[in-house]
């Protein structure tokens, strides 16, 4: 007899696969869950790894950590809201190692590993359509130990496989004459190796910034090249200067688009990621370009197939709460409690929105770059599916942070928060350690 529990599927054992698993696993009667992993622990970005290339599978390098590197958003407002951090009293930008930590006891609190198959690649996720009408989900899969390949049936899957993997490299004319060290962000590890050097870094949104900080101490000279509307404006060590983008390459000489020259030894691109599925089917529509995913209703849903769900999609946010409160969207979506607007409804809502944030000036490649735009979302989707929003002091910690950094992007790690209450906070300035 066919199971009377839905079948899902959780592709990726990062935050979001193991937070989404969490909600799933909470409904026994429910739900049978299978979360794929295709390395043998999880933790996904968080993960750190000397590596930059192939792990030990021959597979490309899943994560981006480098070895210094703290979080950007304190603490306080990074836990996932059913499972607070041990060490209140710590500081408030932790190294990424005591995330690792946190996703480690996560799994074993709520007892997700049964449901897991690590060492796992999925290599093919593709549809179904019964007589019924109903879609379902063939998932093939390679257990990495013992190569061998299975198939098996889901009534939905959850793409959970990240976003930090594939480094977008934009084309520079002449790049193929530099001769010198070149590499995107996502391979960069520590910053010993550019001791003496003259480093050109492209991109300066966190990651850019960061490894500026960092290179700097050792480099000869940074040269933090972006396309700002102006210079950054905090206090940087003398041996970093701003250009504008880079225009074009010859040999060892790097002509900014500002006239500018300078001569470079290393490259690093700190320029974003590629959205990539390449396990998904051709019979699902999908377009990635311009670091957009269409076509997607909330951030989440795919319009034409409502049983296929992409979790990481929204950039600039409060990543982990923000699993939280999507999880427990998708399983209202599921359990027939959040109903959807037809497919044609929700592509009309979407390119309504759409050609709104355009015809602000905003681009494409953008538009998942929520910000201002992220509260009214988390609210929107927490009340269809009728549970608690963000309190009001995330909010507010998230804002004054972002405002300590444009102050002084050097300084704003040193502060610490303290939530007080669901609308209050104390931060105060601590050493760094």
């Amino acid at each position: 007899m066919p199971s009377s529990k839905t079948r899902i599927a959780i592709i990726g054992g990062g935050v979001a696969g193991l937070v989404v698993a969490k909600h799933v696993i909470s409904r026994p009667e429910t739900y049978s869950l299978t979360l794929f992993e295709q390395t043998d622990q999880v933790g996904g970005t968080w993960v750190y790894t000397d590596e930059t290339e192939f792990d030990k599978n021959g597979l490309p390098v899943h994560s981006s950590m480098y070895k210094n590197l703290r979080t950007n958003l304190p603490k306080e407002i990074m836990q996932i809201p059913d499972f607070p951090f041990e060490d209140p009293e710590g500081p408030s930008f932790v190294h990424h190692s005591v995330i690792r930590q946190y996703l480690l006891d996560y799994t074993k609190h709520f007892n997700l590993h049964p449901h897991m198959k690590l060492s796992t690649l999925v290599n093919r996720v593709e549809p179904e359509i019964l007589s019924s009408g109903q879609t379902i989900w063939l998932v093939t899969f390679t257990d990495l130990k013992t190569k061998t390949v299975n198939t098996k049936t889901f009534d939905a899957v959850i793409l959970c496989n990240g976003h930090y993997t594939v480094g977008h490299i934009p084309r520079i004319r002449g790049i193929d004459t530099f001769r010198g060290g070149l590499i995107h962000s996502h391979q960069y590890r520590m910053p010993e190796k550019y001791a003496g050097k003259k480093v050109c870094i492209l991109g300066a949104s966190w990651s850019g910034i960061d490894i500026t900080l960092e290179v700097s101490k050792y480099a000869e000279k940074v040269y933090l090249s972006h396309n700002q509307p102006k210079p950054l404006e905090a206090r940087m060590s003398k041996n970093i200067e701003q250009r504008s983008g880079v225009e074009s390459i010859c040999g060892s000489t790097f002509i900014f688009r500002d006239g500018s020259s300078a001569e470079v030894d290393d490259f690093i691109f700190a320029t974003g990621y590629e959205f990539t599925y390449p396990f998904l089917s051709n019979k699902v529509e999908l377009c990635t370009k311009d670091n957009h995913v269409e076509p997607i209703y909330k951030h989440l849903i795919h319009m034409d197939m409502p049983n296929l769900f992409f979790m990481g999609l929204p950039a600039i946010v409060v990543p982990f709460p923000m699993f939280h409160i999507q999880a427990q969207y998708i399983l209202g979506i599921l359990e027939g409690r959040v109903k959807l607007p037809s497919p044609e409804k929700m592509r009309e809502e979407y390119e309504r929105e759409k050609n709104s944030l355009v015809e602000s000036g905003l681009p494409i490649r953008h538009i998942n770059k929520m910000m201002d735009r992220q509260w009214a979302y988390y609210d929107e989707i927490a009340a269809a599916a009728n549970i608690p929003s963000f309190p009001p002091v995330v909010k507010k910690i998230y804002d004054y942070s972002n405002q300590m950094r444009e102050m002084d992007f050097t300084s704003y790690k040193n502060y610490q928060y303290r939530i007080v209450d669901r609308e209050n906070f104390t931060v105060c300035c601590c050493k760094p350690s």
